[in-house]
């Protein structure tokens, strides 16, 4: 796989793309963090975004979440603008991220996280403690994992809490999901079984940007891979390249 020769030099265009980002940029009290930058991601897709600290990649899943908006650049989501003004706007339209903390609330059951800020409710108003139930059950199916819906969070694995949190974005519906140095505190056995439930997903036609500094993993994980180096896009390839 070689990036600094790779011809697509981080512009892979046709129909497929779901999420097109282009010249990029992104400034903090004038030091630049991200000079036109490009990103294409498509469904069922697992893209990897790669690089040392400092190389701009969480500045750039912040953009995708929401949480910052581009000096400069645009991007598109299924073939519309995409310029979220917050988080949950980027969730509206359809991207959830992963942070390398989990943000999950210990003492809450593992179905009440999943839905928490969203619970359903009956007609009557009160929360749909069926349907949450049945709901959560689903998703964890969905994942391929066993996890006791009614278990409280803070008796869960680091291991079995990451995947409560997929599920929890999963909740939303997402066209694509981010996941940010999610094998930091896994250890072997259950980064493959991370690996297996995000092909798993891929498979579902969803759209993953997998960010990480190792690349070991992009070889064994990813589809394509983008590297950033000081702010800047040195190239994309196909891993199997």
């Amino acid at each position: 796989m070689d990036i600094s020769h790779s011809t697509s030099a981080c512009v892979n265009l046709n129909d497929t793309a779901l999420l097109i980002a282009r010249h990029i940029c992104k400034a903090f009290e004038g030091n630049l963090v991200l000079s036109e930058v490009d990103l294409t991601v498509h469904s069922g897709e697992i893209h990897a975004l790669v690089g040392e600290n400092g190389a701009g990649k969480s500045t750039l899943m912040k953009i995708l979440g929401g949480v910052h908006r581009p000096d400069k650049g645009q991007i598109s989501l299924s073939g519309s603008a995409f310029q979220p003004r917050s988080p949950r706007e980027a969730i509206t339209c359809g991207i959830a991220t992963i942070h390398q903390e989990l943000s999950l609330t210990p003492d809450l059951c593992t179905e009440e996280n999943v839905f928490l800020g969203h619970f359903p409710v009956t007609t009557l108003g009160t929360v749909d403690r069926r349907l949450i139930r049945n709901q959560t059950l689903k998703l964890l199916d969905r994942l391929s994992v066993r996890i006791d819906p009614a278990r409280p969070v803070r008796r869960l694995s680091v291991a079995e809490q990451q995947m409560v949190e997929i599920a929890k974005a999963l909740s939303l519906n997402p066209k694509i999901l981010i996941l940010d140095e999610p094998t930091a505190v896994l250890g072997v056995e259950n980064t493959a079984v991370l690996f297996q439930v995000l092909r798993r997903l891929r498979d579902q036609n969803l759209g993953i940007i997998y960010i990480s500094h190792r690349i070991e993993e992009i070889f064994k994980i990813a589809d394509r891979v983008t590297v950033l180096r000081d702010g800047k896009c040195s190239g994309t390839a196909y891993v199997k390249d």
